[in-house]
């Protein structure tokens, strides 16, 4: 069942609506001068999975007896490359400091030749290269909640993954078909935005979520 809300109402509701921000979330200023100049207001907290969701101040008035969270039914992550998507599905190959030095040394010294140093190299990074499936453990944790978003800050999306047009080694037909396992398997809709437009995304698909709660009239 939906409350239902005159327009007075519902302007009245908007004024208690504040998006919440993941207090871990990183190189976000854009969006967040974006909900400024907008008149926007959010909040930094933790969430549990994703990284922006919804909240209404608590208004006896208008049906919310306390500060109300959607952290059960929205999880909105984003990425601001695909470079950092990349990782998070595949990890990333960069050696640890104290091996990069030992490669550098071992190329200093000339005690192996271009191949067999090439094969070191090769060697180390896939015994020692760094993955963190944060990303797929928060995915499917999440994988009950209605409303699931993955934004990505790169307008040329699809076609960049097939250009490679990122700095991951993952392979470009991997990279596309795990986007289409991540969508069909877990629900969620990807969507590639320029970084410009990332605060109105944002804010659109949360004010859609909560239209689609509600009835207005």
């Amino acid at each position: 069942m939906k409350n239902h809300y005159t327009a007075k109402q519902y302007e009245e509701l908007l004024k208690n609506v504040r998006v919440v921000c993941q207090t871990n979330e990183q190189k976000n200023e854009h969006i967040l001068q974006w909900f400024e100049a907008n008149g926007i207001e959010y909040v930094n907290r933790s969430i549990p999975e994703g990284d922006y969701s919804l909240m209404i101040k608590a208004c006896p008035e208008l049906g919310f007896l306390m500060d109300t969270y959607f952290f059960d039914e929205i999880f909105i992550e984003r990425k601001n490359s695909l470079d950092e998507l990349a990782r998070s599905l595949c990890g990333s190959k960069d050696l640890p400091a104290y091996a990069g030095a030992v490669i550098k040394e071992l190329k200093k010294e000339g005690a192996f030749s271009g191949y067999k140093m090439a094969k070191i190299t090769k060697d180390m990074r896939d015994s020692l290269g760094y993955y963190d499936d944060a990303f797929m453990r928060e995915l499917k944790r999440a994988i009950n909640k209605p409303y699931k978003f993955l934004l990505v800050e790169q307008p040329d999306g699809w076609e960049g993954i097939l250009e490679h047009n990122y700095k991951s080694e993952y392979n470009p037909k991997s990279f596309w078909g795990m986007l289409h396992t991540i969508e069909i398997k877990y629900g969620v809709t990807i969507k590639f935005i320029a970084k410009e437009n990332m605060g109105l995304e944002i804010y659109s698909i949360l004010k859609s979520i909560l239209n689609s709660t509600i009835a207005k009239g």
